[in-house]
Parts: C-alpha cells; sequence; structure tokens
C-alpha cells in the first residue's frame, strides 16, 4: 500500500476555515497545537469523572464480545487518575455501515497513540455507538453492486414502534444471514470470500440487537488496538448518567436560549446552521411506550411536553431518579453528556460534527467546561490498481477526480466520436423542413386556421424522428466504444459514486472480501494523521 496526501475543500464553508486557520473563535482549542493539547490535559486533571464506574460498566458490557490483552489494558488506563481519553461515535450500521465510520474509528485509535507519545500520558480510544438513535432507516441498509452499479440493499424487518432506538431493536438471525450472503456475493467471489461469510456467521446469536451485531464486528476487527465501545442505550450507564441528566433536565430551557443565541451569532457570519431546534425544545428525549419522544417545553405554563402528557419539572427529576432509562440525549445535550462522562482531551468528528460542535460552545460555558480539542477524522479514499489505470490512461488529475468526477471528459470523448457530418446533414434537413412546413403554414393561415394545429403537430413529429436518427448514431457511437466508456464508468462508481466521497456509499466488507480480514490492519499500519488532509490509498 502507498499513501497519498491530497488537500480536498469541504462543501461547508466553517468546515474549510477551521481545518485552513487552525484556530477559531468558536472552539476553546486549536487541534494542531501541542501547547493546547496540554492546556486541555491540564484542565481535566482538575475536573472528577466517574472513572471506575464506566470502567466496570464497560468491561461488563464488552465481556460478551471479542477479548484480547489490549481491551484489559484499556480498561485498567481508564481508571488510572492520569489518563483521558480520545472519543468518537456513529450509528450503529449493519455491516459497520459506510466507510467512514471505520474511517472514524480508524482516526480514534491513531490520533490516541499519536498524541500519548507527545503527551506521555495514557491515553484511551473509545467508540461512543448512538444506540439510542431510533431512525432505523439510517442503519438498515447498505449499498451493494448490481450488475456493475451501486444499489442500496435494505434489511427490511417489521417493527411496530417507528421511535424504537436501534439497541432495542431485534435481529431476525436467518434473515440477517441471507441478507449479507447476498450482499457479500454481490462482491465477487474471491479466495478470502468463505472467511468473510465465516467471520460474519462468527459474530450471529439467536437474540441480538442491531447494536450487539454493530459491536460484535467493530469489536473482532478492532481487538487489538485496545478500543472501548460505549452503547448510549444501555440501561446500566444511564444509572452513571443519572446526575448529569438532573443537570440537563434542570437547565433544558436555558439549553435552548443559548444554542439559539450561538445559532444566530453563526448566521450572522455566514454560517449555515446545522441542527434543527426551535424556541421549546427541551433537547433531551423520554422514552413513552418503547419509543422515543422529543420532550418540548411550554415557556407559558412552565411545563415540559411529552406528546401530550406534561410534567412539571420536578416530576421528571422523580422519574429520573426511579428509571434513569427512560431519558436519552438528543444532537445537543449528546456532546455534553460525553463531556460529563469522560475525560475527554479530543474528539473525533466528521465535517458535520465539526459544524455542530460549534454551536454549543455557549452550552459547555454554562456547564463551567470547556469543548474538547475537535479533531477532523481522516477522510480516506481506496485506489485500487485497475482504477489507477484508467486515470493515468485517461490523463486524469486524481484530484479533480475526487472533486469532480469524471462526467464531463466522458461526454468530451463520447463527443469526440461523433460523426460530425452526419449532425449537419441533419442540422441542414431540419432546416429545410421547417423552412416547407412554414409556407405550408402561412398558406393555411389563409386557407383555414382550423388546421394549424394539425400542421405544428405534424411538423414536430418530422423533426422529432430527426432526433431519434441522431439519438441511434449517438448510441451506436457509445456500443462501439462500450469498452472505453465503462472504464470512466468504473473510476466514478470507485471513487465518487453518486456525486459523493468513496466512504459514503462503499462498505467495508467490500474490501474484506477483496483484499482479506487483515486488511484493516494493514491499513492501520501506515502513516496516517489527522490533519485534515484527504489521503489515499493505493491497493
Amino acid at each position: 500500500m502507498e499513501v497519498l496526501q491530497l488537500q480536498l475543500a469541504s462543501k461547508n464553508n466553517l468546515v474549510n476555515q477551521y481545518i485552513e486557520n487552525n484556530k477559531s473563535s468558536l472552539f476553546h482549542y486549536n487541534f494542531r497545537s501541542d501547547e493546547d493539547l496540554f492546556a486541555r490535559y491540564d484542565e481535566l486533571m482538575n475536573r472528577e469523572f466517574p472513572r471506575r464506574k464506566l470502567a466496570i460498566h464497560i468491561k461488563k458490557y464488552m465481556k460478551k464480545f471479542a477479548q484480547s490483552r489490549e481491551i484489559d489494558k484499556s480498561l485498567e488506563r481508564l481508571e488510572q487518575p492520569d489518563s483521558v481519553v480520545v472519543i468518537g461515535g456513529q450509528q450503529a450500521g449493519l455491516l459497520t455501515g459506510p466507510l467512514y465510520t471505520i474511517h472514524k474509528i480508524i482516526s480514534i485509535i491513531n490520533y490516541a497513540r499519536q498524541k500519548e507519545a507527545v503527551l506521555g500520558k495514557p491515553i484511551v480510544p473509545i467508540f461512543w455507538i448512538a444506540g439510542e438513535d431510533h431512525d432505523i432507516f439510517e442503519v438498515n441498509h447498505v449499498y451493494k453492486l448490481n450488475e456493475g452499479l451501486l444499489s442500496k440493499t435494505t434489511f427490511h424487518q417489521k417493527d411496530n414502534k417507528q421511535k424504537r432506538m436501534v439497541s432495542k431493536v431485534s435481529l431476525n438471525k436467518q434473515q440477517l444471514k441471507k441478507w449479507y450472503r447476498d450482499v457479500i456475493a454481490s462482491f465477487g467471489e474471491t479466495p478470502f470470500t468463505k472467511d468473510v461469510l465465516d467471520f460474519l456467521d462468527a459474530q450471529v446469536q439467536d437474540q441480538m440487537t442491531y447494536t450487539d451485531f454493530f459491536a460484535k464486528i467493530i469489536t473482532a476487527l478492532f481487538k487489538d488496538y485496545g478500543l472501548l465501545l460505549v452503547d448510549s442505550a444501555h440501561p446500566e450507564l444511564r444509572k452513571i448518567e443519572q446526575p448529569y441528566f438532573k443537570w440537563m433536565i434542570d437547565h433544558g430551557e436555558v439549553i435552548t436560549d443559548l444554542l439559539l443565541e450561538q445559532q444566530h451569532t453563526l448566521h450572522l457570519k455566514g454560517y449555515k446552521n446545522m441542527i434543527e431546534s426551535d424556541k421549546d425544545s427541551f433537547q433531551l428525549f423520554y422514552e413513552q411506550n418503547d419509543e422515543r419522544i422529543l420532550l418540548r417545553y411550554n415557556r407559558d405554563i412552565e411545563r415540559v411536553v411529552a406528546d401530550g402528557v406534561t410534567f412539571a419539572k420536578s416530576d421528571l427529576l422523580r422519574i429520573l431518579e426511579q428509571s434513569p432509562e427512560k431519558f436519552s440525549n438528543n444532537v445537543v445535550t449528546r456532546p455534553l453528556m460525553q463531556e460529563f462522562l469522560f475525560p475527554t482531551l479530543a474528539f473525533i468528528a466528521g465535517p458535520g460534527e465539526i459544524s455542530y460542535w460549534a454551536e454549543l460552545k455557549n452550552i459547555f460555558e454554562l456547564a463551567e467546561i470547556k469543548i474538547p480539542i475537535i479533531v477532523p477524522r481522516m477522510n480516506i479514499t481506496y485506489l485500487e490498481r485497475n482504477v489507477e489505470a484508467y486515470v493515468k490512461e485517461f490523463q486524469l488529475k486524481l484530484e479533480d477526480v475526487l472533486k469532480n468526477g469524471v462526467a464531463k471528459e466522458k461526454e468530451l470523448f463520447i463527443e469526440s466520436l461523433k460523426e460530425k457530418t452526419i449532425e449537419d446533414t441533419v442540422a441542414i434537413a431540419r432546416k429545410e423542413i421547417l423552412q416547407q412546413y412554414k409556407r405550408v403554414y402561412e398558406k393555411f393561415l389563409q386557407f383555414d386556421k382550423g388546421m394549424l394545429p394539425i400542421i405544428e403537430k405534424n411538423a414536430k413529429y418530422i423533426t422529432n424522428q430527426l432526433d431519434y436518427l441522431l439519438n441511434k448514431a449517438d448510441e451506436l457511437v457509445k456500443q462501439k466504444n462500450h469498452h472505453v466508456l465503462s472504464k470512466y464508468d468504473r473510476i466514478e462508481l470507485a471513487l465518487l459514486p453518486f456525486g459523493g466521497l468513496q466512504e459514503r456509499c462503499w462498505n467495508i466488507f467490500y474490501f474484506l472480501n477483496k483484499y482479506g480480514l487483515l486488511f484493516i490492519n494493514r491499513v492501520q499500519e501506515l502513516p496516517l494523521t489527522c490533519n485534515g488532509n484527504h489521503f489515499v490509498i493505493k491497493m
């Protein structure tokens, strides 16, 4: 494997400025500064965290997954009073979801290892699974290959609760196996296919949820790197979070006011707001009839509303005391909860996450804490040999391909193949026909106006036939040059599918199936850093 680094601008201006300028008034720390790294560490050492409770909980939670000496070591280090963590998270996608989830984990592990060498203190890598998320449509599909094209394949399974947390949605074992076998088969038979299917079969249990399946795969793939997992929906974690939910309930409407205030500030700076909220949001979810309901705050009566049921804050606090598992965070309070729980040196963020963290600064200051170091996750594209050969054959710049695709170059190639004399002849014929119809039109204008619509329709029919002939000629050109045109299609499919980067559509199991289960280990050995650049890994 060979690594290239490119600078690809994000479509998000705030993200571009954050990465390029290295510092922003929207955050408390500069992710490129070692001085800020030490300052953040010193800040964390002056705070208290439920380290032992978390270590006991995580150990118990991960016991049902793959075990390793490195995981045990991370659990021990988490309890040490001088340790800090690097954390990031994502939804529990089937087969781990899009590649960027894997890239986020690689970023967490690498950043923790690299900064431990700088800081000289233990740093623990942690992945936060968004098991409390209830949008099943974000996690129930992957893209497979279908006749040389990517197509979404969804795992269909009935669940009567539309807003049930994914950590509570069970998977049918037989249906799941059939589904992922179809996905792997679409990638083609290779010497590693049996190993991949055996690996997946080993992760499947009779009783398991989306989060269980995700966690088992991730742990099996990354167990040698000491990665710890947290399921944000776990009832035992809720007990540890109890005092922090109390703070959020006490300050619910103020949190919203500060969010909207910061969003207004960002809007005046020309930035688009990422978090959808209005003045009545309470920024917490409440579980009612096994579904998550967003709490709202009626300022006129000073009551919290959940799907028609109203509560005083004191009512919510009593429920919290008895049943903390009924509460869960939304996009606004989840970063705050992570910060309350863990001594977070750095949060590894995707582009969208960087933007919404920028909207939270006032809320963190209300809690008298600072936003952790926000580090852009690695963006990675895997460049396979045949695709690289096609890029070179057409003398394309890889950076341009990753920005714009190859549709323009493909169209120019097609234009270069067309028989210009045919187009010229058809154009002349069209002009002569329309001139003739103009004379006929003028004659009938004097004779009988009722015939005019028929003449117009007839003229359009004739010219449409000329268009049909041109289209058939174009099709013939494409058929004769199908072999070359398919190379353009392969480049776009591999590097910029559906106009987006590879990591947003492709799944890690395509590469595990083609290159073996040690593929990730090989990637981990490469000189990758979270520096804001885009990495291209040549296969």
